[in-house]
């Protein structure tokens, strides 16, 4: 085993040792994910690349509803792909890319983020916090109304809380330890109001979640169920239809091939000139397809995850053009903290200063942004002060001899996405990388919701784990507590499943800090806190790309998951 390590040791730094080599291997890297995207079938479990299914059972039905039409004739559709299907549209139980993207634009929340994450008035016009910051108070917007033609009150919003919080699926944790449904009262017909059982400086943030539904429409369509006189509180109907108030009605779901969306015409709010009557979104997870519809002119807009070969062929035609922009997702390599070898923090140090970051995001994932530590940079509580490892072999050795470890004592198995080329060709760099320092890697590709069961249990939790991580509401705290918090363990977004009293207690200050300089301090300190424990690699910070039709234009990025995908803002030139 050992004469095999160092084999492969001066084999991979013959390979990277000169840009040329590089290249070369690189390009059969890249060819090998070409094969594997169209080995892909449209059937087969297609992956977000950061955020995952929770839903309910139900949700994994194969069971299909109306078709389609893609839009009425003689009207203006936008045509969308997608790499993942939509399991469910019910506001109380979405949390993929997939599904907040129809939630976005299906329902209303109160409060809306920004181009730079700041929280505007949506439903709600205004609101007031009170001096205890407990109690914040919401007015809402004159003139709103939900797709049935009724008005959109305070009673709705009670309503929805409510049933967020007693189906108690997809983000209904966010408010749930912090919030009894008992204290959301209705002060008038546009005034509500939340009281929380504490202070929590994310729940403005929190809210944009909390999609308001049609109460009238809900209890109209309600079945037996588990809630007294609400009965099911109508999931089977939420699954596949919808009860808001937003920009776009659902104009059509199969579940596993596409859904169609049709413009509100009551809608409350304004479009872009030129925005589109229709929008469908085709679930496609095979890259050739894309690259063959987009040519053909039959697709306008390619999802963010397909090849870069994709993006780099749908680039040189004349009539598409490909948009790079940065974002606030980092692709992380989780490492099991609980799990012997990688429980031991210098190994997890070694493996940080063993891994060729440049080559990652340079030649891998061209366009990425370089990670520091688990905040990306463009978050203004940024700790610049922590160190990112950079590649460094030989330190990587040094760090596993003074820990007592020879070559071949150490093999971990990485895990990431079966049949997505970025995710294949970084676990062979990592592989040949730890190669380099003596430590054996067994590459496990799964599918993405075999990853997130695995990531329920310490023990089959795998040693490494390559998952994109991006905000879900416009605060730190999704990053923190989502990641890092030991009550919020044994998830996909938690696979380091990271125990640490400090860091609890770091993350816990800061939700009941209400001054934003001291929350930024703390922020800062825990930031320090969880990289000096290795937990993960720090690959890259992501710049999502998209291809579009020369005459699609306006998306607009917002730095949480989904909100750049409001329809309203895109239009046809």
């Amino acid at each position: 085993m050992r004469s095999q390590v160092g084999s492969a040791s001066e084999s991979v730094r013959a390979r990277f040792g000169d840009a040329a080599s590089r290249r070369n291997f690189l390009k059969a890297l890249g060819t090998a994910g070409i094969a594997g995207l169209a080995g892909c079938s449209g059937g087969g479990e297609s992956y977000d690349g950061q955020e995952q299914t929770t839903a309910s059972g139900g949700d994994d039905e194969e069971t299909e509803t109306e078709s389609s039409s893609g839009g009425d004739s003689g009207s203006s559709t936008l045509r969308m792909s997608a790499t993942q299907r939509f399991g469910t549209v019910d506001p109380a139980k979405g949390t993929d890319y997939t599904q907040v993207l129809a939630l976005v634009n299906l329902y209303d929340p109160l409060v809306f983020p920004d181009t730079e994450g700041n929280l505007q008035g949506h439903l709600a016009e205004d609101w007031t916090v009170s001096d205890d910051n407990q109690t914040y108070t919401f007015t809402l917007r004159e003139g709103a109304t939900f797709h049935s033609g009724n008005p959109v009150t305070a009673e709705d919003v009670q309503f929805s809380a409510e049933r967020f919080l007693d189906i108690n699926q997809g983000y209904s944790s966010l408010l749930g330890n912090v919030l009894s449904k008992e204290n959301v009262t209705v002060e008038d017909e546009r005034t509500v109001s939340f009281t929380l059982d504490r202070v929590h400086s994310p729940f403005l943030a929190t809210l944009v979640l909390l999609f308001v539904v049609d109460k009238q429409q809900v209890l109209d369509n309600a079945e037996d169920g588990d809630f007294g006189d609400r009965g099911d509180y109508a999931q089977s109907f939420l699954n596949d239809n919808d009860a808001g108030s937003g920009p776009y009605e659902l104009a059509g779901f199969e579940r596993q091939a596409q859904i169609s969306f049709s413009r509100y015409a009551d809608y409350w709010g304004s479009f872009k000139d030129g925005a589109y009557d229709n929008v469908t979104v085709q679930i496609i997870t095979n890259d050739p397809t894309v690259r063959s519809l987009m040519k053909t002119g039959e697709l306008d807009m390619s999802s963010q995850y397909q090849s870069e070969e994709t993006y780099e062929a749908l680039a040189a035609e004349d009539d598409i053009r490909v948009e790079s922009v940065p974002t606030v997702t980092t692709f992380y390599f989780k490492i099991n903290t609980q799990k012997a070898p990688t429980d031991d923090p210098a190994v997890r140090e070694a493996m940080a200063y063993g891994f060729d970051y440049e080559t990652a995001r340079n030649e891998i994932a061209p366009g990425s942004l370089p990670a520091q530590g688990p905040l990306p940079s463009s978050f203004g509580v940024h700790n610049d002060d922590i160190v990112q490892p950079t590649y460094d072999p030989e330190r990587a050795r040094q760090i596993l001899a003074d820990a007592g470890y020879e070559e071949g004592d150490i093999t971990v198995q990485n895990t990431y996405v079966k049949d997505y080329g970025l995710e294949e060709k970084m676990g062979l760099l990592f592989q040949q990388n730890m190669d380099e320092i003596g430590i054996d890697v067994e590459l496990n590709p799964q599918t993405w919701g075999t990853m997130t069961e695995l990531a329920t249990s310490v023990e089959d939790t795998p040693h490494i784990n390559q998952v994109f991580y991006g905000p879900v509401y416009p605060s730190p705290d999704t990053v923190f507590y989502n990641q890092y918090h030991s009550e919020a363990a044994s998830t996909w977004m938690s696979m380091e499943h990271l125990e640490d009293e400090n860091v609890d207690s770091l993350i816990d200050e800061a939700r009941s800090t209400v001054d934003a300089d001291a929350r930024a301090e703390l922020y800062a300190e825990v930031q320090e806190r969880i990289a000096n424990q290795y937990p993960d690699l720090f690959i890259f910070v992501q710049s999502k790309k998209h291809a579009f039709a020369a005459d699609v234009a306006g998306y607009t990025f917002r730095p949480s998951m989904s909100f750049d995908y409001w329809f309203p803002d895109i239009y046809q030139e």
